[in-house]
């Protein structure tokens, strides 16, 4: 099977992805943006769903672990159940993602965690499996392949019940709780800025940080070039431009604070649903509009322009929304040195100027 992304160009997916990629579970990520509701509030462009988004952090995954083990001289080659599994969570890290993704964490007052969901949406998966591949990795070594796959779309190595001896580097790759790179990131940043067209080829220049790191020679991590320390903090200023700029741009979130709004009066009974429910396959973005999209607060997303940013209001209007965030600088976001695991000539390591100040916002907006 052969799919065309915007991203990575021409993915090709083998039988046994397939087959997870046909999963109702999984052709539900095509209803379900990736960015919420900035399509609405800021850039009808940037519409991409988290059904790309998978694909392409399981592409990423794939040229990640082909550039360390090139980079590394290890006689010990990773065992092919591992190697799949590393694959699969990353195509599935995301699929346990309510509608409007990470806006629905909102709606559901943070009692929504699109991680632990996605375990119940992997069983789900593995108890349909059919292809050989998938079979083997649900029954072999009570179910280890299954297992690991969880263990690593939670980034948490405490949930295996097997020791990753000499392997636990791939910890390091989908969802990486030791220094934040990952491919998930690696994914998510080229494919938001290729909508949303806010940083330069210069600012997303850390595809290096990626394509040159080597497995450390006990198999425990995975390390970085010193030379490559300064595009480390170029990915994590990105990302703060992306929070600043889009993801936590104050109409956004005063959009988002509407939008929960409508849901928790309009559909309370949403909040409580689970990939483990009936009618989770059903719980889409296009489902929930459907439901909201005849009260006079729904006109907000047709038209933002009539969300107007006030200088001077009155906090008891109830037409008034009020915003109020703190946004972690990049030098913050960043984890400090010793979190990462280095390797190559220190002296190729040039210095950043860590920006340690949050970017905070208190505005308020008229629903005109």
């Amino acid at each position: 099977m052969l799919i065309e992304d915007e991203v990575h160009g021409v993915i090709e997916l083998p039988s046994h992805i397939q087959e997870i990629v046909e999963h109702p579970l999984f052709q539900r990520l095509k209803k379900v943006h990736q960015l919420g509701l900035v399509p609405w509030v800021l850039e009808p462009h940037a519409n991409q769903k988290r059904y790309d988004h998978c694909l392409g952090t399981y592409k990423s995954a794939q040229d990640h672990m082909r550039a360390i083990e090139r980079n590394t001289k290890l006689k010990a080659k990773l065992p092919n159940w591992c190697r799949m599994a590393v694959e699969i969570a990353a195509l599935l890290h995301d699929i346990g993602h309510g509608p409007f993704s990470h806006v629905w964490e909102s709606v559901c007052q943070q009692q929504f965690d699109h991680e632990e969901n996605a375990l119940h949406c992997v069983d789900r998966i593995f108890k349909d499996a059919r292809h050989t591949e998938l079979v083997a990795l649900r029954d072999e070594g009570c179910g280890r392949g299954v297992q690991l796959i969880k263990a690593l779309i939670l980034g948490d190595t405490e949930y295996l019940k097997f020791p990753m001896m000499g392997y636990a580097y791939i910890f390091d790759i989908v969802h990486n709780n030791r220094c934040g790179l990952d491919v998930d990131k690696w994914d998510y940043l080229r494919r938001d800025n290729k909508r949303l067209k806010l940083l330069s080829p210069a600012e997303m220049d850390f595809d290096k940080v990626f394509l040159k790191a080597r497995i450390s020679l006990d198999g425990q991590r995975i390390e970085y070039r010193y030379e490559d320390y300064h595009r480390i903090y170029a990915l994590f200023e990105a990302r703060g431009r992306l929070h600043v700029e889009a993801y936590q741009h104050p109409r956004n979130v005063a959009a988002e604070q509407i939008f929960a709004d409508l849901v928790q009066r309009l559909a309370p009974q949403l909040v409580d649903l689970r990939s483990n429910d009936a009618g989770w396959l059903n719980l889409d973005d296009e489902h929930v509009l459907e439901l909201i999209q005849n009260d006079p607060m729904a006109a907000y997303f047709r038209e933002p322009k009539r969300v107007v940013e006030l200088h001077f209001f009155n906090r008891s209007d109830a037409k008034v929304a009020t915003v109020c965030r703190i946004i972690e600088a990049p030098g913050k976001a960043m984890k400090p040195d010793n979190a990462f695991a280095f390797y190559g000539s220190k002296r190729k390591k040039r210095p950043i100027n860590r920006c340690l100040t949050a970017t905070s916002f208190n505005k308020c907006f008229q629903l005109d």
